[in-house]
């Protein structure tokens, strides 16, 4: 069996779940992320072993999911930003793992550059992991690309793309809300 793309779901998203399960029992958050990241992890797994259309029923049932839940998600979001954001010291340096988690780094660039290029350059952040993936996976797979235009994964693609932009979207009107809170304060 040659390693597919699905491979590389199962194991991003089995981490995910772990790392997410661990956040919220260490900070006392919520757990749909966990949640979120499993059923992604069991329709990985199910496209991969089992007739597609079972995981893909499965995906489905997870996008259902996430849209019914959608304000409470945005919710703990924006909390954990919010807490982020006040425990933050600008004069402290930077940890490698704040560039990974995005916060800090969110927050300094909202002082710096403003909500809309911070929000811009996070976005573009989070989105550079998935093009290299496409990259790395592009070099594992010489016709990768034309399997990606050829259909098989243009939706893939589209999703992607309006979760970064949702992304963007999310996280300029939360500093924005933030910086007109500490305005009137």
């Amino acid at each position: 069996m040659d390693i597919t793309i699905f491979h590389f779901g199962i194991v991003f998203f089995g981490f995910m779940t772990i790392y997410n399960i661990s956040s919220a029992r260490r900070y006392n958050e919520s757990y749909f992320p966990a949640i979120i990241g499993a059923l992604m992890f069991i329709s990985t797994l199910l496209i991969l072993l089992l007739p597609r259309q079972y995981g893909s029923v499965a995906f489905l049932f997870t996008a259902l999911f996430t849209i019914v839940n959608r304000k409470k998600i945005q919710k703990n979001h924006d909390k954990r930003i919010e807490k982020f954001i006040k425990d933050d010291n600008d004069n402290e340096p930077l940890n490698i793992t704040d560039f990974f988690t995005g916060w800090k780094l969110l927050h300094r660039l909202n002082h710096k550059y403003g909500p809309k290029k911070a929000s811009l350059i996070i976005s573009i952040w989070v989105a550079l992991p998935v093009f290299l993936m496409f990259l790395i996976a592009s070099y594992i797979w010489p016709g990768f690309w034309l399997d990606i235009f050829s259909g098989k994964y243009y939706l893939m693609g589209i999703i992607a793309g309006i979760v970064i932009i949702g992304y963007y979207r999310q996280n300029k009107k939360l500093l924005e809300k933030l910086d007109s809170e500490k305005g009137t304060e």
